[in-house]
């Protein structure tokens, strides 16, 4: 790197000062007063200039600020030099643009004025017609997988600041970065031209007007991804200090300028992990001397590793909450139950005069909070004969610590026009929001309070019934929906004869997963009763004997990305362990299997996706391969 002569080459004038500037994680940025003006000169990462598509990159990006300034936009753009924005000069690459009066933001400066510009210009930006300049789509489909394993194998890695950091997360990477991509690849459709880069250090303010730099990732991309990622920039998220006040200003003002319809917001914002689990191999590498080997870069990306180690963490902790956001700023409004609720408060001495606040507009039920009550209202007709069996559950067992006591219900509409229920407010969080926080031991004293409130239940004396005939013609069923070959149907009923010819019946809670138990650190408690039936106790389990592959599939959208296999490897192990009554089941691993393979025939039915089909036929080989062990 010589800038004094890259000047003089270029006719730049005698260099009379040269000041690094802050920013700028991959290139250089320089500076540069000459007896000629002052400029700024951006020297270019060799690594990433050797790459064969960078040059190219840097041409797009280029003709799309110039587009942007000639359509308003103000924007800082490359000088051309001999006809080209990038000159190179000893193998190294340089950029030259003139020097731009202003200053950069820090988080404590930023304002809701200052995000509410941020929200027009991105909205301007993205209006855009990106084929007036010849550009085209650029929807590329994500697969990416990394082996983070290797990276803790390096020979420098144990020297690394972040290292206790990197094995405390890594093994869970590639579950949530699967998923990932296949939400980033769902909501990739849209396109329009992007900054893709638009943070607090690329947008100088001159009288509180925004000028737009650094636009050498600018080109064809996802504008709702962008406006996320934007808008967590400009609120203070990246430097922890997340504010929802300005989140929401970008969005608002956003929207004025530029509609956006039938987006999935949730596939946007879980998606938008791709681009940081990309940022944290590329900074392991560069750290780790796999790419690079100067000190001060090295250095360099060894902070960024750390930093976005935790930024991963916050936006996994965040992903609800954003999307509870953005949801109330785009969806059409939903139907009001205010009045009804009115009516149900003025009908009930617990709660005359009391405030309610609504909790969730569901699809079936829609719930209020008011002070320690929570009303459930079952908003949709096809569902009130789950919901009169709920209430019928509370009251038959009032007796277990481990259920909300239920105060009042209807099902005469004669008060409101649907059915309804007050039940106890209980504190605390779901045991998604918790179980991949807690250790192996505060594991074990969860299943054991589960096994608390599930005993008493599963111990009733109830009347059994032919359950070996239901899961026959459930079998029978599936074969003409799915049309899977006589083989399969054989070994299907063969062990339908095996596994279920004894049974143990008790009342069963039917719809078992984590979203479904409260936890306030000290009482523990089962929530959700509409499909409680009379079932082998076994078959309560059927879900979280799937936990060990899937458990993510019953979360919500606030623990989706957090929940990863790794954490749930021994809870059947544990249910097993702890509660006798459950593991004395003869063939019960072999029943929790079944009942699973059961589960994948249904979802081949619903999709079609031979996937499916192919894990049946290897779970009934493992099955027959145990029996032929066992004869042994």
């Amino acid at each position: 790197m010589n800038i004094e002569k890259f000047c003089e080459r270029y006719s730049l004038g005698k260099v009379i000062n040269v000041t690094k500037i802050s920013g700028g994680l991959m290139h250089k940025m320089f500076k540069v007063e000459t007896d000629k003006g002052i400029y700024c000169v951006k020297v270019l990462n060799p690594e990433i200039m050797s790459r064969k598509e960078a040059y190219g990159n840097f041409v797009v990006s280029e003709s799309v600020s110039n587009f942007a300034k000639q359509n308003g936009i103000h924007v800082s753009s490359a000088l051309s030099i001999d006809g080209n924005y990038l000159t190179k000069l000893d193998d190294m690459y340089y950029m030259v643009f003139d020097y731009v009066k202003g200053k950069t933001l820090k988080d404590d400066e930023i304002t809701v004025g200052h995000c509410k510009k941020i929200g027009n210009v991105l909205a301007h930006i993205h209006l855009l017609d990106y084929r007036e300049i010849g550009l085209e789509p650029n929807a590329v489909e994500y697969k990416r997988l990394y082996d983070w394993e290797s990276y803790a194998n390096n020979s420098n890695f144990n020297r690394m600041s972040y290292k206790d950091s990197f094995l405390k997360n890594y093994k869970k990477y590639n579950s949530m970065l699967k998923r990932a991509n296949q939400r980033l690849n769902s909501s990739n459709k849209n396109q329009t031209i992007c900054h893709s880069d638009m943070d607090p250090k690329n947008v100088m303010w001159n009288n509180d007007n925004p000028i737009i730099i650094d636009w050498e990732c600018a080109g064809v991309a996802n504008p709702e991804r962008e406006l996320l990622e934007d808008a967590l920039c400009w609120s203070g998220f990246l430097s922890g200090n997340f504010s929802e006040e300005k989140f929401v200003a970008i969005f608002k003002e956003y929207f004025k300028y530029r509609t956006i319809k039938d987006v999935d917001w949730y596939d946007v914002i879980c998606g938008n992990l791709v681009g940081r689990f990309g940022w944290l191999k590329y900074n392991l590498e560069r750290s780790l001397g796999i790419i690079l080997n100067d000190e001060e870069e090295m250095k360099l990306a060894e902070n960024e590793v750390l930093k976005t180690i935790d930024e991963i963490n916050r936006y996994l902790d965040l992903i609800g909450d954003m999307y509870d956001i953005i949801t109330k700023l785009t969806i059409e409004e939903t139907k009001n139950y205010d009045s009804v609720v009115q009516k149900i408060v003025d009908n009930n001495e617990l709660l005359i005069g009391k405030k309610f606040k609504l909790i969730t507009a569901g699809f079936t039920n829609t719930i209020y909070s008011v002070d320690d009550y929570i009303i459930r209202i079952c908003t949709d007709s096809d569902n009130e004969e789950r919901f009169a069996t709920e209430i019928s559950f509370y009251k038959e067992n009032k007796e277990n610590d481990g259920i909300p006591k239920l105060y009042a219900s209807d099902i005469s509409k004669s008060v409101v026009p649907y059915y309804y229920e007050i039940i106890e407010k209980v504190s605390g969080k779901t045991l998604y929001e918790l179980w991949y926080k807690l250790s192996d031991v505060e594991r074990q004293k969860i299943v054991i309070k589960m096994i608390d409130i599930l005993r008493p239940l599963h111990s009733k004396v109830v009347k059994g019934y032919e359950f070996l005939e239901m899961l026959k013609t459930k079998v029978l069923y599936l074969r003409d929906k799915c049309n899977f070959d006589e083989e399969m149907f054989n070994d299907l009923i063969n062990m339908c004869y095996k596994y279920f010819k004894d049974n143990t019946f008790g009342l069963i809670h039917g719809d078992l997963h984590f979203d479904n138990f409260m936890f306030d650190g000290t009482n523990l408690y089962l929530l959700d009763f509409e499909r409680c039936m009379v079932a082998p106790i076994d078959y309560d389990f059927k879900i979280f004997s799937r936990y060990s592959v899937q458990p993510y599939l019953w979360a919500s959208s606030k623990t989706d990305m957090v929940t990863v296999e790794s954490d749930y490897q021994d809870l059947m192990s544990l249910f097993l362990e702890n509660y006798p009554e459950l593991s004395n089941i003869p063939y019960i691993n072999e029943r929790l299997e079944f009942y699973s393979i059961i589960e994948s025939l249904d979802n081949y039915k619903n999709t079609k996706d031979e996937e499916r089909l192919e894990e049946v036929r290897e779970k009934i080989q493992r099955l027959k391969e145990q029996e032929i062990k066992m004869k042994e």
